[in-house]
């Protein structure tokens, strides 16, 4: 083992050099049989800026992990029936065009499918499946503010919070810097374990007096005060709304035509391949 740490740590030292040059023939590092790693194999191993100390570690591994693997390779061969072999090497072939077949698909549909989803398509699945999208967990539609007690603009920030419009909405966010935490777009839907990591006032324990629609609260602990209000509660196994499963609808639409894109452009390369009579069966 110190021999060929050694050996590794003078190797590292030779790619240090430049000795491993395209105009150099590579030489064998490590021979194992009819196996062997050259000088590029090994360089190839080494990152940018490496010390000899890491790059023999990383070294020392590799070789140890690469010798395993073709010593039972060499052993499976030597020892696996010549027709499971063969059965392995049909497996592995198969698994190498599927590979390719599907890279190749995968680049075609990048390149040509329109991931554009209209609106309109959005609206009609979902108004067709609507009775699937059941959710799962509580939603909430709500506001928040978390202050210091000794906030000098308390007062102004209360009444502009309760008033809740448009415009009391753009003030409140032109205050933002003084507040501890903040949540103000009301309008979108969030997962009620998103409003208790924001806040620990209103938790399992209290929610049930708390969270209710059209709800205003003014709350305190030793954080600080905190402004909530809730619009609206959606509770577990209520239809979902389209704001919050637009985005799981859009990909629903999204994988259909891309299975149907897949699915045409292969019955296309089919007939195409037989009306060239590039593919020919022979009964």
């Amino acid at each position: 083992m110190i021999k060929k740490t050694i050996y590794i740590a003078l190797f590292i030292s030779l790619v240090s050099c430049e000795y491993l040059t395209k105009e150099t023939p590579a030489d064998n590092v490590v021979t194992l049989g009819t196996h062997y790693l050259d000088k590029d194999d090994i360089a190839r191993l080494l990152p940018q800026g490496y010390t000899r100390q890491d790059s023999a570690q990383i070294v020392d591994a590799y070789i140890s992990k690469w010798a395993t693997d073709h010593l039972l390779m060499d052993n499976a061969i030597d020892n696996i029936s010549q027709e499971r072999q063969a059965q392995l090497d049909q497996l592995i072939e198969n698994y190498q065009i599927e590979l390719y077949a599907q890279e190749y698909l995968g680049e075609l549909t990048k390149q040509n499918l329109d991931t554009l989803i209209s609106e309109k398509a959005i609206l009609s699945f979902y108004e067709k499946r609507k009775e699937d999208f059941k959710l799962n967990e509580d939603l909430v539609q709500f506001r928040y503010v978390q202050l210091d007690p000794l906030n000098t603009d308390l007062q102004k920030i209360t009444k502009r919070f309760n008033k809740g419009d448009l415009n009391s909405l753009k003030e409140l966010d032109s205050l933002k810097l003084s507040y501890r935490n903040y949540f103000l777009n009301d309008s979108i839907w969030v997962k009620k374990s998103a409003l208790f990591d924001a806040m620990n006032v209103i938790n399992v324990a209290n929610e049930k007096l708390y969270i209710k629609e059209n709800k205003t609260w003014k709350l305190e602990d030793s954080l600080g005060v905190y402004l909530v209000r809730f619009n609206k509660v959606l509770k577990r196994g209520d239809r979902a709304p389209l704001s919050y499963v637009k985005p799981t609808v859009k990909q629903i639409l999204l994988n259909k035509s891309k299975l149907a894109y897949i699915k045409k452009l292969e019955k296309d390369l089919l007939n195409d391949a037989i009306n060239s009579d590039k593919l020919q069966i022979n009964n």
